[in-house]
C-alpha cells in the first residue's frame, strides 16, 4: 500500500459555543496516510494537558503493521492553569445541584464548580461545529471512525455523551470518569440509555478504565490546592473512583452494550492512568484490542 507523508500539526481557533472566548483546536496528522480510504479521528478533551501525549502515542502505535493511521484532535483553552480548571468544569459537566456543589467544599471552589452544566452545548459543538470544520480541512475523516476520549471530568463528559447520545461517536473512551459529580446523578441516565442503544443500527465500542490506586488514601495534598488532608480523604472516599467505574461498566453491559472493555490499571493512580488509557483505549476503539 502506498503512503504519503503529511504535515504533523495544525492549530486554529473556533468561537466557544457560549459565545464568549475561543477554543484552541490542535490537530495531529499521522506520520503517513494510506493512499485512499477513510481515516479515523480521535477527539481529546482537555487538549491543553492531553493532546500532545495522545498525538505522540497515536503516531507511535500507527507505526505498527496493520494498526490504522488516525488523526488526533485536541480541544483546549490556551489559558493559565487556574482559569483552565474553571473553563473545563463549565464545559465538561452536566448541571450540579446546589447541595451537591456545597458538599465539594474547597475542591469545588478550586475547579470553579459554580460554572457548570455546559456538557450538552459542548457535545453539540463537537459533533456539529468542530466535526464539520475538521471534515472541511481533512475530508477523509468525514467517513472515518469518530472516537471520543475523556479523562477525569472529561471521562464524566464522555459518559454523559454515551448515555445521552450513543450515536454521536463510533467509540467512547471513558477514562477515570468523575461519576461522583452531582451525587452520581449521571447514573439516572442508564434506563434511557438502554432504549437508545436498542434503537441503534450499530453499537459504539466503549472502553472504561480507572487507576487501581485511585481510592488509596493520600498521605498529603499538593500545595496550593486549598484543601486539608482530611477534606481530600473524605472526597476520595465519597468518589469511589475504582468501584464506581467498575459498576458503571457492568451497568452498560447489563443495558445491552456488547462491545465494552473495562480495565483497572494495576500500578496507576488518577494521573498516571491517563497515558495508559490513551494507549489501550485507542487500540480498543480502533478495533485492535479485545
Amino acid at each position: 500500500m502506498a503512503f504519503s507523508v503529511r504535515a504533523s500539526l495544525e492549530q486554529f481557533s473556533l468561537p466557544h459555543p457560549s459565545g464568549e472566548g475561543q477554543l484552541r483546536i490542535s490537530v495531529a496528522a499521522p506520520a503517513a496516510l494510506p493512499a485512499d480510504g477513510a481515516v479515523p479521528i480521535v477527539y481529546v478533551t482537555d487538549g491543553d494537558l492531553l493532546f500532545g501525549m495522545a498525538a505522540e502515542i497515536g503516531r507511535a502505535v500507527s507505526s505498527v503493521a496493520g494498526f490504522p493511521a488516525h488523526y488526533v484532535v485536541g480541544i483546549g483553552y490556551d489559558a493559565g492553569h487556574a482559569e483552565f480548571l474553571k473553563l473545563r468544569t463549565a464545559d465538561l459537566t452536566p448541571p450540579i445541584g446546589a447541595e451537591a456543589l456545597a458538599a465539594l467544599g474547597a475542591i469545588g471552589t478550586a475547579i470553579g464548580g459554580d460554572r457548570n452544566g455546559g456538557a450538552d452545548a459542548f457535545l453539540a459543538f463537537l459533533t456539529d461545529t468542530l466535526r464539520a470544520e475538521i471534515a472541511a480541512r481533512y475530508p477523509r475523516t468525514m467517513a472515518g471512525e469518530q472516537i471520543l476520549f475523556g479523562h477525569s471530568l472529561g471521562g464524566l463528559f464522555a459518559a454523559h455523551a454515551l448515555l445521552t447520545r450513543p450515536d454521536s461517536f463510533s467509540a467512547f473512551i471513558v477514562s477515570s470518569p468523575s461519576l461522583w459529580w452531582d451525587g452520581f446523578s449521571i447514573l439516572a441516565r442508564l434506563p434511557g440509555f438502554r432504549a437508545r442503544l436498542a434503537a441503534l443500527p450499530r453499537q459504539p465500542r466503549v472502553f472504561v478504565d480507572v487507576g487501581a490506586h485511585e481510592q488509596d488514601m493520600p498521605a498529603s495534598v499538593p500545595d496550593g490546592l486549598g484543601v486539608s488532608l482530611e477534606e481530600a480523604q473524605a472526597q476520595i472516599r465519597a468518589a469511589r473512583m475504582v468501584d464506581a467505574a467498575r459498576e458503571f461498566a457492568d451497568a452498560l453491559a447489563d443495558a445491552g452494550l456488547a462491545r465494552i472493555r473495562y480495565i483497572a490499571f494495576a500500578e496507576d493512580d488518577h494521573v498516571s492512568a491517563a497515558p495508559a488509557a490513551i494507549l489501550h483505549g485507542m487500540r480498543f476503539a480502533l478495533g485492535h484490542g479485545a
